[in-house]
């Protein structure tokens, strides 16, 4: 299930009249709003570019991304259905008791449970909104002492981003196998537009490993879970669905959640603050702020979100002409104060157009998006190709485009 983080407050700036727009739409998954306690000064000036050389552009626009707020985790009873069917199986199949002893904590290789699908090549697709709880009885804590979670929840919630419902309807983010194992759990055919707290089934599959251990992998799209039934094995890496909204849930996401053979729960993550397990369970865990940019978008106009459940519009389009308006616009995963983005629109022979620097204005953003736009770009050309490209946290990214007269 996904849930707001505990993210800074939300900023939009821009001179763009449907950038304004949007601070007045209601209920959008999209929290873009200027804090009302923050002063109308820094506020417009969160998404200025800095440094400027070479032309300027006319408007800024960005801020935060957070899913919408709810209440509570997957109920006890819920839980309880699961494993029942889970147990019941794995009896029928006769897989391996379960061990009783302390080791039986002891995971590892996991493979990263999602992957880009049916022609998507941005440099990523998603952001993390929830770690497990450590603490629960009313206190929240993740893995790394923080706390990028909520309340009792007991899984890694993994969301589509930019534009989760876009990506969701257009397939292009998979689930796949963290490790080995037997199907011990399928559903599908369930609901997948949910925008809030339901009792609703979801569409997920439940893996039970070769040590006993059981991975759930839940929300997934309707129709699009595995083919393969209860009791056939699958490959660490293999197919088993789609990103989706199904059951109890705010927007497009995985929620990823591991138990041991003796069905204690597993946070896949080591870290200082995690009791639960000393080792990690990841062959290569990621940083607890695993910052990247997952996407550049160029276009005439910026990109357009929408309510849940509709999808989001890119507005992308690399093909722009003379003295038309053009719209830079990149997304952040886990974006840090600290961390300057240098940008450069490059002409075709490779003299710098335009470039600045930007930090977003908050300690953390687990997802952000910053736009520029230019209400007449480059009236007298050149005509080629050009390039836009950030430099940021030591990679730097880039989008070309066609500009002609």
């Amino acid at each position: 299930m996904l849930r707001k983080n505990r993210m800074p407050k939300h900023h939009l700036t821009s001179n763009d009249s449907s950038a304004r727009r949007l601070r007045g739409a209601p209920a959008l998954c999209l929290a873009l709003a200027v804090a009302a306690s923050s002063p109308a000064a820094s506020a417009a000036d969160d998404a200025a570019p800095r440094d400027v050389r070479g032309a300027s552009p006319d408007s800024s626009a960005g801020g935060a991304y957070a899913v919408a707020e709810h209440g509570e985790h997957l109920s006890p009873q819920f839980r309880q259905r699961a494993w029942n069917e889970i147990r019941a199986n794995a009896r029928k199949l006769k897989l391996a008791a379960a061990p009783r002893s302390a080791s039986a904590r002891s995971l590892g290789g996991f493979a990263w449970p999602m992957a880009l699908n049916n022609g998507l090549a941005d440099p990523g697709y998603h952001a993390i909104s929830n770690y497990v709880d450590q603490a629960g009885g009313g206190q929240v804590l993740d893995y790394s002492c923080g706390a990028r979670s909520y309340d009792g929840h007991r899984g890694t919630d993994y969301y589509l981003w930019p534009f989760s419902w876009y990506k969701m309807d257009n397939n292009q983010v998979k689930v796949i196998a963290a490790a080995a194992g037997t199907i011990v759990g399928r559903y599908d055919g369930n609901f997948d537009r949910s925008c809030s707290v339901n009792n609703n089934n979801w569409n997920a599959v439940y893996v039970q490993h070769a040590d006993g251990s059981v991975a759930w992998y839940g929300h997934m799209k309707n129709g699009s879970v595995t083919a393969k039934g209860v009791g056939a094995s699958v490959a660490q890496g293999e197919y088993l669905g789609l990103v989706g909204s199904s059951g109890s849930s705010t927007e497009p996401h995985l929620h990823f959640e591991v138990y041991d053979a003796n069905a204690n729960l597993i946070d896949p993550y080591a870290g200082s603050c995690n009791g639960l397990n000393l080792a990690s369970a990841w062959a290569a865990q990621r940083p607890y702020y695993d910052s990247a940019i997952n996407k550049l978008i160029v276009g005439n106009v910026q990109p357009a979100f929408a309510s849940c459940p509709n999808a989001e519009s890119p507005n992308e389009n690399t093909a722009l002409r003379y003295g038309q308006q053009a719209s830079f616009s990149a997304f952040y995963r886990d974006q840090l104060n600290g961390q300057q983005s240098q940008y450069r629109i490059l002409r075709p022979n490779g003299t710098v157009f335009a470039s600045w620097t930007h930090n977003g204005p908050a300690p953390h953003y687990a997802s952000s998006w910053w736009n520029w736009t230019w209400s007449s770009f480059a009236p007298t050309g050149p005509a080629g190709i050009w390039r836009f490209e950030v430099a940021y946290n030591g990679t730097t990214y880039s989008k070309t485009f066609t500009l002609s007269p």
